[in-house]
């Protein structure tokens, strides 16, 4: 699978936006950036880890790290913002990640004219940033706004988790985590587990297995390969783990995505 990194598809700066035509079938991958694409015009289909979603007029999709996604479509123009989690407002990025509901929004719905205008807007002053930091906060906003309520979390936690969420395959340490927001290492572990509701490791490793189980199911690696893409330094470990966790090894839970695949596909056909 491939992996858009920052550096080719953003560069130096934060955000690149443009409005442009896709067409034909880009294949399952997944980026080191946050991704919001308007569709304009045309049909199709996403699908975004497991689920597919018809493409239609109106549609929003807002693509994370943590998502794997490819596209099918004859013909469709759209809207495309890519931008770094330096550019957004923590609190609004905290709520879109840790939230339930899925990452497709059909503005039909909702104010069409405000997406359109807003999206539309962004493209033209992508390279205005602070300009663009507003206009895309407001769509991050309103995003976010849709999600269930969460327990309130101070600005040092919501950081914390976004680091984590950054750099969980970097097996980031309790007192790394703790220096990059402020806090003494004790006071942090004691503050983190009451504002979140679990320990520091519990939450990091929710984070790498959750990771590993979309590449089980998605990238084309190894499984050893898929142990250390997650974060993960012991082989034999992380297999026990795995299976405890998800009631079915990796191998078990790869053939089973994969034969689901080839179903799909020959559906198709038929």
């Amino acid at each position: 699978m491939q992996r858009f990194t920052k550096e080719h598809y953003i560069g130096v700066g934060a955000i690149v936006a443009k409005e442009k035509e896709i067409q034909g079938e880009y294949k399952t991958h997944r980026h080191e950036f946050y991704e919001l694409e308007y569709v304009l015009s045309g049909s199709g289909e996403y699908r975004i880890d497991d689920k597919r979603y018809e493409i239609q007029s109106g549609m929003l999709f807002f693509m994370t790290p943590f998502h794997f996604h490819s596209v099918s479509t004859t013909g469709c123009r759209v809207y495309n913002v890519m931008f770094s989690a330096e550019l957004c407002d923590t609190g609004f990025l905290i709520r879109l990640l840790h939230g339930d509901a899925p990452p497709v929004l059909n503005t039909a719905e909702e104010d069409t004219a405000f997406w359109r205008a807003a999206l539309g807007e962004i493209v033209i002053a992508d390279r205005d940033a602070r300009y663009t930091a507003y206009l895309l906060n407001a769509l991050l906003g309103k995003l976010a706004a849709r999600q269930p309520t969460s327990p309130s979390l101070g600005t040092p936690i919501k950081n914390a988790m976004l680091y984590l969420l950054q750099h969980f395959r970097e097996n980031p340490t309790l007192s790394e985590t703790a220096a990059h927001v402020g806090y003494a290492p004790s006071y942090f572990s004691a503050i983190f587990k009451k504002e979140v509701g679990m320990g520091f490791k519990e939450y990091v490793d929710n984070l790498r297995f959750d990771y590993a189980k979309k590449l089980v199911r998605h990238a084309e690696l190894s499984i050893i390969e898929i142990c250390r893409e997650s974060g993960f330094d012991d082989y034999p470990n992380f297999i026990r783990r795995f299976q405890k966790r998800f009631g079915a090894s990796p191998v078990q839970m790869m053939n089973d995505a994969l034969a689901q695949r080839n179903a799909n596909t020959a559906s198709k056909r038929t």
